[in-house]
């Protein structure tokens, strides 16, 4: 995953002209030509940044996400390389683990300047259908992140950390091609195993997360506008943070991707963000990533067409 973030002064005016941008000159790259029905769903978008949208991958399908944080090579002394595999078990069991070991930046020097396994990732998730009498799709799952090592803290706060999660939506009957979404989760730090004591600047912290918005696609290229709603609870007291984020989703085609002799599925993504945390200030940037997404089978299967015979 390629993750560019950007803080100028003039945001807003910034925003609207890189968005321009992006949504002429995908749209004038789009294709038409049609592409393999089983192929796309397995490759599906399943969300986009921290979004989970429902779904899950169909009866023993696997997939291969890798999502190098290219962005780590301006801010950080690390660079992390996360890479996840999604098995599907059932119809509507799926199965995923992960791993993001990182390594020592070789254009920035300080006190991570260190590699190491940093945090191994389980999770599984549950396709339940229509919910609650709205919403069409739904799907509920468990996450657990745990820290190998001793990474650094911007990757992992040396907790292990679980996380129930529900993700829904559905099509509006006015305006099918768009959305409503629903994230629910809650993030509960745990120590399951003694480890040393974590630097001086970590406080373990639960957070509860409420997340709605809308998603509008009518083609390859899509719009999204969310509301993140976190109540955070530290060792002594708690407090709310508030996040707004706005933005474009463009899945490449993946006849134009074979044209190319590239593998899988690409997506592009841009987003402004505002986020306020009570009592602790503001921030706000641009966000641009690129995610790769795609299966075994078809790596192997490029692999082999592209040796000589």
């Amino acid at each position: 995953m390629l993750h560019l973030a950007l803080r100028p002064r003039s945001t807003g005016f910034t925003f609207v002209v890189a968005a321009l941008t992006l949504a002429t000159a995908l749209r004038a790259a789009e294709g038409s030509n049609p592409v393999e029905s089983l192929r796309e769903r397995v490759l599906q978008m399943t969300g986009f940044f921290d979004t989970i949208l429902p779904g899950v991958l169909e009866k023993n399908n696997l997939t291969l996400n890798l999502r190098p944080k290219f962005s780590d090579l301006r801010a950080n002394e690390y660079v992390r390389v996360p890479m996840e595999l999604r098995y599907g078990l059932t119809e509507r069991w799926e199965l995923g683990a992960g791993l993001i070991p990182f390594v020592p930046n070789p254009t920035n020097h300080g006190r991570d300047y260190r590699g190491g396994p940093g945090e191994a990732r389980l999770a599984i998730r549950h396709d339940v259908g229509a919910c609650w009498n709205f919403f069409t799709e739904t799907t509920v799952g468990l996450e657990t992140r745990v820290p190998l090592g001793r990474p650094p803290v911007v990757l992992n706060d040396h907790y292990t950390h679980i996380k129930p999660l529900i993700a829904a939506s559905r099509k509006l009957t006015t305006w099918p091609t768009t959305t409503f979404y629903l994230n629910l989760a809650y993030d509960r730090s745990v120590e399951l195993t003694h480890r040393a004591e974590p630097p001086s600047e970590v406080m373990r912290r639960n957070i509860i997360e409420i997340l709605p918005g809308f998603f509008f696609k009518p083609s390859q290229l899509g719009y999204f506008a969310e509301y993140r709603w976190s109540r955070i609870h530290e060792e002594t007291a708690w407090h709310l943070s508030h996040e707004l984020r706005t933005g474009a989703v463009w899945d490449v085609p993946l006849a134009r991707t074979a044209q190319w002799k590239l593998p899988g599925k690409w997506q592009l993504e841009l987003a402004y963000k505002v986020s306020l945390e009570e009592g602790r200030g503001h921030h706000q940037g641009i966000s641009a990533r690129l995610n790769w997404r795609t299966t075994l089978r078809e790596v192997l299967e490029h692999g082999q067409a592209g040796r000589p015979r």
